[in-house]
C-alpha cells in the first residue's frame, strides 16, 4: 500500500483530513484584532487536541508580525499551560519589551475561550557578521538510503495503538526519515540518541521568518520519545501519559526546510517523571541551523489512575 494511501485505508469513519498546505500556510494567516492581538483561524482536522509544535509555530508566527522585517529570530522559548482543542481559535496577546537598532524581544500569551494556553518569549536580531566554531555534523547515512517514516508506519500499522492513528496516519508535512529503527511497541533499552533526516513535502517559497516556523513545528516531532529508550518505555505505550512543558530553539543560521535537514536527538536525563530532549539541526552541507531543548512529562499510569487523567 502506497504511504500516501495511509489514512484512506483506516476507515471512513476517522478520515482525518488534514490538509498539509492548510497547516503550511493557512496555520499562520491570522485575523488582526486590535494593535499586536492575534487570532487564529480553526482548521479542519481529525485531531482533537492541538499539537505543541502547532503552538510554538503560531507563537513564532504571531511574533513575527510585529517586528521589521530585517530582524529574524534567533531564540524563542515556550511554556505550555494547558491542552487546547484544534477547532477552536488561539489569541495571541503581543507585548513589546524592546526595540533597538540590533534586537528586539516579544512576549505573547496564548490563550483559548479565556483560559492560557502558553506563554512564549522570543528575540530577534538583524543580520550581522560574527566569529564562527561549531560542533561537526554526525557521519550517518544519507536520506536517500532510508525507508520514509511513513512507509514504516504503513508496513506496521497493525502494532499502532488506534490512538495514536489521528496524529501520525494523517498527510504530514514533512517527510521524516529515521536513521535507527523506529520504535513502534518495541521496549528495549536503547541508547538515547537518535538521528532523522526531514524535509518538507512541497517546496516552501517564502523568506527565512516562515522557514523558521516551519521548522518550529517540526521540532516537537520525536525529541520527547528519544528520552524514554533508556527507560525501556516506547512512545506506543497505553499505560503512558506524556506532555510538552516547555520547548526552546536557538537558530544559528539560515536554511529552508524543503531542503534535507539531519535532525540529531538527544536526551541527557530524565527524573521527576520528566525528559529532557536536546536537538541540534544541520544542513545537508554540516552547518548547524538549530538547536531545542525540550522538556517533557513522562508518566507511568497505573489503572487506578488511568481515569481520573
Amino acid at each position: 500500500m502506497p504511504p500516501n494511501k495511509l489514512a484512506g485505508e483506516i476507515g471512513a469513519a476517522n478520515p482525518f483530513p488534514d490538509d498539509p498546505d492548510l497547516e503550511r500556510h493557512a496555520a499562520y494567516e491570522f485575523d488582526r484584532t486590535g494593535p499586536d492581538r492575534f487570532q487564529s483561524r480553526p482548521l479542519p482536522s481529525g485531531l482533537l487536541r492541538l499539537f505543541g509544535g502547532l503552538i510554538v509555530s503560531q507563537a513564532l508566527a504571531a511574533m513575527q508580525q510585529t517586528v521589521p522585517d530585517d530582524k529574524f529570530a534567533h531564540a524563542i522559548h515556550v511554556f505550555y499551560q494547558r491542552a487546547g482543542l484544534i477547532d477552536r481559535p488561539l489569541h495571541f496577546a503581543i507585548e513589546r519589551d524592546t526595540d533597538g537598532r540590533s534586537f528586539a524581544q516579544r512576549r505573547v500569551s496564548v490563550t483559548q475561550d479565556g483560559q492560557p494556553i502558553a506563554y512564549a518569549m522570543a528575540s530577534f536580531q538583524t543580520a550581522e557578521a560574527g566569529g564562527v566554531h561549531q560542533d561537526a555534523m554526525p557521519n550517518v547515512a544519507g536520506p536517500e538510503e532510508l525507508e520514509p517514516l511513513a512507509s514504516i508506519l504503513t508496513r506496521r500499522l497493525a502494532d499502532l495503538p488506534l490512538r495514536h492513528r489521528p496524529f501520525w496516519c494523517r498527510r504530514q508535512q514533512f517527510d521524516w526519515r529515521p536513521v535507527e529503527e523506529f520504535c513502534i511497541g518495541n521496549a528495549d533499552i536503547r541508547p538515547a540518541r537518535r538521528h532523522f533526516w526531514l524535509r518538507a513535502n512541497a517546496v516552501v517559497e517564502a523568506p527565512l521568518p516562515v522557514h523558521q516556523r516551519l521548522l518550529a513545528y517540526a521540532s516537537d516531532t520525536h525529541i520527547m520519545q528519544t528520552g524514554l529508550r533508556p527507560l525501556g518505555l516506547c512512545w506506543t505505550d497505553d499505560h503512558l501519559q506524556t506532555s510538552s512543558l516547555d520547548h526552546a530553539i536557538w537558530f544559528h543560521a539560515p536554511f529552508r526546510v524543503d531542503d534535507w535537514l539531519l535532525y540529531v536527538i538527544d536526551s541527557p536525563v530524565a527524573s521527576g517523571a520528566r525528559v529532557l530532549g536536546t536537538g541540534t539541526v544541520f544542513k545537508r552541507d554540516g552547518t548547524l541551523v538549530a538547536t531545542v531543548v525540550q522538556q517533557g512529562l513522562a508518566r507511568r499510569l497505573d489503572e487506578k489512575r488511568e481515569g481520573k487523567i
